[in-house]
């Protein structure tokens, strides 16, 4: 059942927001620009954010015994996979997945529609995902934290995480 519920949600939620409605955006864009050579950048980062939101969406339901949506999180902290290496693999992914139209179209509104996301996402997790997280699996949570930074990867030389 999390399964259907996650294809449903993350369906409606990133398939809209991530996918279609920046498309719209982008066609519409009176705006445009030449991204040159940097627009076949546009296909491994759709790629690969996509991959991101799939491959993270799974370990939800498989890992974490729940699904991406906030009214259904997951039971378990989820600390492997993606999540070794940053909290929020699936805006990480979202965000990839926008650039690449940002590259692809030159769009200038897509640069303000990123913009925007980048601030949203940030606001929903620090007022609302991170303090239900700590609630929810307190210290297991805080190590975790201590570990893993909120957006950006940290890889040493050795391949293994600070």
């Amino acid at each position: 059942m999390n399964a259907i519920k996650t294809i449903l949600y993350m369906g409606i939620m990133h398939g809209f927001f991530t996918f279609y409605f920046p498309y719209l955006l982008v066609t519409f864009d009176p705006f445009r620009f030449d991204t040159f050579i940097f627009t076949y950048v546009a296909f491994p980062l759709w790629i690969v954010g996509t991959s991101m939101i799939l491959w993270c969406s799974i370990d939800m339901v498989q890992k974490g015994f729940g699904t991406p949506a906030h009214l259904d999180p997951p039971k378990r902290l989820i600390i492997n996979g993606l999540y070794r290496y940053t909290r929020n693999p699936i805006y990480v992914g979202a965000l990839l997945v926008q650039l690449g139209f940002i590259l692809w179209f030159g769009s200038q509104l897509m640069i303000l529609y990123f913009l925007f996301f980048v601030l949203a996402y940030q606001i929903l997790i620090t007022l609302v995902e991170e303090p239900i997280l700590k609630h929810t699996f307190s210290v297991e949570y805080e190590a975790y934290c201590a570990q893993v930074p909120r957006w950006f990867p940290q890889f040493k030389l050795d391949g293994k995480r600070p």
